[in-house]
């Protein structure tokens, strides 16, 4: 897949801090680095928080401290796996999610899914309700 699909943006780490150079410049990525940086975002922002998209983000945070049934795992996967199809560069069938853990500290899901034209799944692993209330993603294969 070409590069530009992609695009480019400023790498942040996984605390979502900016990653600078020796020579104090910010980092780029570019490919499927991208794409994953731009997944994390969306999943990390609160659905209508953004103030110039009033669509971007996700609800995940509303499940944080709700109670572990059926009903919830199932709603907070689907809630998952339509966000990130909401990125273009995502294999069209190919997202899944999966609840790990739901605890009355918080939750931990993993998500898969699959890039155009790439010939391997992403993984990430979230994790909710830590500590601060903030939610960690975390790449389990780095690009």
């Amino acid at each position: 897949m070409a590069e530009d699909v992609y695009g480019q943006d400023i790498k942040m780490d996984e605390n979502m801090q900016v990653v600078a150079a020796a020579n104090g410049e910010a980092v780029m990525t570019d490919g499927p680095e991208t794409g994953c940086q731009d997944i994390k975002l969306r999943l990390l922002t609160y659905l209508g928080t953004l103030f110039y998209d009033k669509d971007y983000g996700a609800l995940i945070m509303d499940w944080v401290k709700d109670e572990n049934t059926a009903e919830n795992r199932q709603a907070l996967e689907i809630e998952v796996v339509r966000r990130v199809r909401l990125d273009p560069r995502v294999e069209y069938g190919t997202v899944r999610a999966s609840v790990l853990d739901w605890d009355e500290s918080g939750v931990k899901l993993s998500l898969f899914w699959q890039f155009i034209d790439e010939d391997h799944l992403f993984n990430l692993v979230m994790e909710t309700g830590t500590e601060k209330g903030d939610m960690v993603i975390k790449d389990v294969n780095p690009y």
